[in-house]
């Protein structure tokens, strides 16, 4: 097997340099996403500095033409990720879990979120590469999330030692079917900022040039900040591409970002502001729209409506962590996704319209004495290894 994916004249290069610029890995979709994984005993280097280099190389970032047509990315944010798994030596965890999200434009990796698309393939990784042994049948996988400090179980079917990805489960944003996998992500809050609601608010205001801005910032899986698609002149069914050429919409939305993202902690200055965190959305009451796939999607089939915006552009679909996060600001009393979701929805589980459709998100949220909290969210998606082999550097 090793030698299929020897290139060309690689036994006689054995003391060459250019033995040295293949590197172990495999292409696996999550959700929505695709990404490069790498076993962690895999890279040359635990040094992060030299891993971004390595990285970048990979995905082929910087582009200036926005196609990553030199390395594995595809041109859009949900493309242009990387991923390091490794054995855990947490007590009762069975693999440490950690995201790096590429750039396209600029020789920026970021460290500092979890790709909760990508979180579904984690599992499925680990068991084909023998990271974890299991028996066939159902196996929960308990994986330590680096990035953002939480624990993610993973629960899918394995057959013949191998996670199985075929099925009749469908998302939005993915043609054909797979297997269904279960990620529940275990106390959920303060993944960024160590707070469920970093600023102790359901609701805030944002000045942005003298006008004060409705915003709720909640950290759920991840931080996100949601804005009311009214408040900034937008309908929330416009599709990726018309919100991208909305440069005044564009820009204004980002402000909002960066200002919170000070408010919250997580930058010193606006200046600061990673392009990954926090993340950005606008929600709206269910309304009716086209998606990307050209079906129509009415008010009456979902609750809330959505478009998530990563790495300074609008969402095709919508991130994973953002899928948790949005049902657990469903069932916050007061936050905006929770005055605009439909009012007889139910309580446990949420429909997010998204420009490629319609997901389902759920989470345990609690009231204590004025005290929120969330034991848990769930989320369903499928997962799909594509190829494995060596990565040329």
């Amino acid at each position: 097997m090793e030698a299929s994916y020897l290139w060309p004249g690689e036994k006689k290069l054995e003391n060459n340099n250019m033995n040295n610029r293949w590197i172990n890995a495999s292409f696996y979709r999550g959700g929505t996403s695709k990404g490069v994984f790498f076993k962690g005993s895999d890279l040359p280097t635990n040094n992060k500095e030299e891993l971004n280099k390595i990285f970048l190389n990979v995905i082929g970032s910087p582009d200036p033409n926005g196609r990553q047509l030199n390395g594995m990315g595809g041109g859009v944010s949900s493309l242009s990720k990387c991923v390091i798994i490794s054995p855990s030596k947490k007590e009762g965890i069975d693999v440490d879990y950690t995201f790096i999200q590429i750039d396209i434009g600029q020789p920026i990796a970021d460290w500092s979120n979890n790709c909760g698309n990508l979180s579904s393939a984690v599992g499925p990784f680990a068991v084909n590469e023998g990271l974890v042994k299991v028996k066939d049948g159902e196996v929960t996988i308990k994986i330590y999330q680096t990035n953002t400090d939480k624990v993610i179980h993973s629960t899918f079917n394995v057959i013949n030692g191998f996670a199985d990805p075929d099925g009749d489960y469908k998302i939005a944003g993915v043609s054909g079917s797979g297997s269904k996998i279960r990620l529940d992500y275990l106390n959920p809050g303060g993944s960024g900022t160590g707070k469920l609601l970093p600023t102790g608010n359901v609701v805030d205001k944002i000045n942005i040039d003298g006008k004060d801005i409705s915003v709720s910032i909640v950290d759920a899986a991840t931080p996100l900040v949601y804005i009311k698609s009214d408040d900034i002149g937008l309908k929330c069914t416009e599709s990726p591409d018309e919100l991208d050429l909305n440069i005044n919409a564009s820009k204004l939305i980002q402000d909002i970002r960066t200002k919170a993202a000070v408010m919250i902690g997580l930058a010193k200055n606006e200046k600061e502001v990673s392009l990954g965190t926090p993340r950005i959305g606008i929600v709206s009451e269910p309304r009716d729209y086209v998606a990307l796939d050209k079906t129509k999607v009415t008010k009456d089939n979902y609750d809330i409506c959505t478009r998530m915006f990563s790495m300074g552009k609008a969402h095709k679909a919508i991130m994973g962590t953002a899928g948790v996060n949005i049902g657990v600001a469903c069932a916050i009393e007061g936050t905006l996704p929770n005055l605009v979701k439909r009012k007889d929805s139910n309580t446990l589980e949420t429909r997010v319209g998204n420009p490629s459709g319609i997901i389902t998100a759920g989470a345990v949220v609690k009231n204590e004495n004025g005290l929120v909290s969330a034991s848990s969210a769930v989320m369903y998606r499928t997962a799909r290894p594509l190829m494995a082999g060596k990565v040329f550097i």
